[in-house]
């Protein structure tokens, strides 16, 4: 097995596992504090009437539910996403809602035979392939003449506070995590401009632009202190950082966590600054 093959397989295991779980958990919550980069995509996707989509890591579907409704009746929106836990909350969001223009299909886009698209759009579901550019080269194939690109990945650890002062706070108590190799697969792949354009032009694609698109991000979702630390510690790197540790080490890294989160309160919620790439291109 390769290295690519062993990381695609943890990733299987990951999200159909107790990982999807926790995030299907935590769906309604994490699509309000994700919600102005959800915001921010739509706008730069520009989803028109008619419009085949192709939502890449589509989750539990908040942003393809805007898609569907966005290309209409006439359009369609073909969702992927590995996680059958995930999809499963996706599929019933869209029977509640009466959006019957979507197909979720479970799959893999770096490998998938995809139907030919119009759009190519994906929140935070593209830093996650073994081999990107063998991905981003699959779904170029399936992209029709004149077809666009738009993604949000996330920029530098540094930038996203959201995510680097709770994961300092329970360092203190748990090992730091391994500092991935630059580019490897995980939330950073992306990060660094100069490897977003080689890896969408080694695939077929041309230059891509780079938007920035700095927030405060309400890790509390308007909820509370507790909700921004249940948040932390049970999605995300933090997750990752105190998984398989000892209960006390849990419990003082936990406690450290909302330590550090205090002086960040503003009644209901919890914010600290978050930074994305917005990223789009064409076929070359």
């Amino acid at each position: 097995m390769t290295d690519v093959d062993r990381f695609n397989a943890d990733q299987l295991a990951y999200w159909n596992g107790p990982g999807g779980d926790r995030w299907v958990a935590r769906q309604e919550q994490t699509d309000l504090t994700l919600a102005p980069v959800a915001k921010a995509l739509l706008a730069l996707a520009a989803p028109r009437a008619g419009e085949t989509v192709l939502d890449v890591g589509c989750g539990c579907g908040s942003t393809t539910l805007a898609m569907a409704r966005a290309v209409g009746p006439s359009g369609r929106v073909n969702a992927l996403d590995i996680s059958e836990p995930m999809l499963a909350v996706a599929r019933a969001r869209a029977k509640t809602a009466g959006v019957a223009n979507v197909d979720w299909r479970l799959g893999d886009a770096a490998t998938a035979a995809l139907d030919p698209f119009d759009l190519l759009a994906s929140q935070f579901g593209v830093m996650f392939f073994g081999d990107p550019v063998a991905a981003f080269a699959n779904m170029r194939r399936a992209a029709r003449p004149g077809a666009r690109l738009a993604f949000a990945c996330w920029r530098t650890l540094a930038e996203n506070l959201w995510v680097e002062v709770p994961l300092q706070a329970v360092y203190r108590h748990v090992p730091p995590l391994p500092k991935p190799e630059p580019g490897a697969p995980g939330m950073l792949a992306l990060a660094d401009p100069a490897r977003v354009t080689r890896v969408l032009t080694d695939a077929g694609w041309a230059p891509p632009r780079l938007d920035k698109l700095d927030m405060m991000m309400d890790i509390a979702a308007g909820r509370g202190l507790d909700e921004a630390v249940d948040q932390a510690v049970m999605v995300g790197v933090v997750n990752s950082a105190l998984r398989g540790q000892p209960p006390d080490a849990v419990a003082a890294a936990t406690a450290a966590l909302r330590r550090a989160l205090e002086p960040h309160v503003q009644g209901r919620s919890v914010r600290l600054p978050g930074a994305v790439w917005l990223v789009s291109s064409t076929p070359a």
